[in-house]
C-alpha cells in the first residue's frame, strides 16, 4: 500500500499541522493514501504534488508512458469522509495534481488510485520520486511546503520543511494594516462629517 507521511513540527509563530504521505513500492499497483495527523486539530483543506522530470501521471491507456494506465479514482468512500471537492480527473501526462477538501479532519485518510510513469519506464517505485515537491494547506491558514525524501530502499516520504501563509490568505500583519487603514479612513470620514455639520 502506498502511504504518504509528512509530520510537521510545531512552531511558536503558528499552530501545528501534520500530514502523512509515503510512497513505498510500485506506484501502479497500489493505492495512494494521505492522512491528517495534525496535533493541533487543524483540518486539511488542500494537498498537491509536483513530480520531478521525467515522471507524470498516466491516466489513459496508450497515452503518456507505455504500460497500462490507472485513471484517477477516489477509493473506499474516502472522498465522502474527507469532503473531497475536486477535481474529478487529471490530464494524461500531467506532472502535478492538486486536491481540495471541505471536511478532512484529524485521523481521517483520503485514498485514491492513479498511475505514475515515465516515457521510458513501465514501473516506477517510490524512491525514484525523491526530490518531487508538495504542499498541504491547513484550516489555520498555513501551507506546509515540503519535498519527497528517501524512505527505505524503494520508498519516499513527503516531509514538510516550512510553513507559509496559504496563497490568498493575508498574513496577520497584513490584517492589522488593513484594519488600521479602515479605522483611519472611518475616522477621517467622521471628522469630515462633523465639520460639515458645524458649518
Amino acid at each position: 500500500m502506498l502511504f504518504f507521511a509528512a509530520v510537521a513540527a510545531a512552531s511558536p509563530a503558528a499552530a501545528d499541522g501534520g500530514l502523512t504521505f509515503q510512497i513505498v513500492g510500485d506506484t501502479f499497483s497500489q493505492p495512494f493514501t494521505i492522512s491528517n495527523t495534525s496535533t493541533g486539530g487543524e483540518t486539511v483543506v488542500g494537498f498537491g504534488i509536483s513530480l520531478i522530470s521525467p515522471f507524470g501521471f498516466d491516466t489513459v491507456n496508450g497515452g503518456f508512458g507505455f504500460d497500462n494506465s490507472v485513471a484517477f479514482n477516489p477509493a473506499g468512500g474516502s472522498a465522502a469522509t474527507t469532503g473531497y471537492t475536486g477535481p474529478s480527473s487529471f490530464a494524461d501526462g500531467a506532472t502535478s495534481l492538486a486536491f481540495t477538501f471541505s471536511n478532512f479532519a484529524v485521523g481521517e485518510s483520503f485514498v485514491w488510485d492513479i498511475d505514475v510513469d515515465s516515457p521510458s519506464q513501465a514501473t516506477v517505485f517510490g524512491n525514484e520520486l525523491i526530490g518531487s515537491t508538495g504542499y498541504a494547506d491547513f484550516s489555520n491558514g498555513l501551507r506546509g511546503l515540503g519535498v519527497f525524501q528517501a524512505l527505505g530502499t524503494d520508498g519516499s516520504q513527503f516531509v514538510i520543511t516550512t510553513f507559509t501563509p496559504t496563497p490568498g490568505v493575508p498574513e496577520p500583519a497584513s490584517w492589522a494594516m488593513m484594519i488600521a487603514g479602515v479605522g483611519l479612513a472611518g475616522g477621517a470620514l467622521r471628522r469630515r462629517s462633523a465639520k460639515i455639520a458645524f458649518a
